[in-house]
């Protein structure tokens, strides 16, 4: 069971489930018009498959260089995922902006019951 473990092809079986989930959460977003945004999620799925091809590399033999350019990678995309998910700050709060929105423009003096309408007291 421990060989299975290390095998390297497990990692190749993995990397295609990987590849099948973005073929199909974009299919059944492009299907049924929602989803979650497709940047972020591409990215997010690169930077695990980054990670999964470092660990390929580790657990086939590959050089230094492939397991730090496959980490590299996956930061990058993980820097690029969060960049996507970062709320802008806000400069102003809700109130300033209905005061200030308010006072520009000044309130219609009431009009006065025309004929015919009913006014309650």
């Amino acid at each position: 069971m421990s060989a299975f473990v290390v095998d390297p092809q497990l990692i190749d079986w993995i990397l295609l489930l990987v590849a099948l989930e973005a073929l199909g959460v974009l299919g059944l977003r492009m299907l049924w018009r929602r989803g979650p945004p497709p940047a972020g999620f591409l990215c997010n799925l690169l930077a695990g498959a980054a990670l999964l091809f470092a660990l390929r590399g580790a657990l086939a033999g590959a050089s230094g260089l492939v397991i730090g350019a496959s980490l590299a990678v996956a930061f990058l995309a993980h820097l690029a995922d969060l960049a996507l998910r970062w709320e802008p700050r806000k400069t102003q709060s809700t109130i300033g902006k209905v005061t200030a929105s308010a006072q520009a423009r000044p309130k219609a003096a009431p009009s006065a019951p025309t004929r015919g309408s009913r006014v309650r007291a």
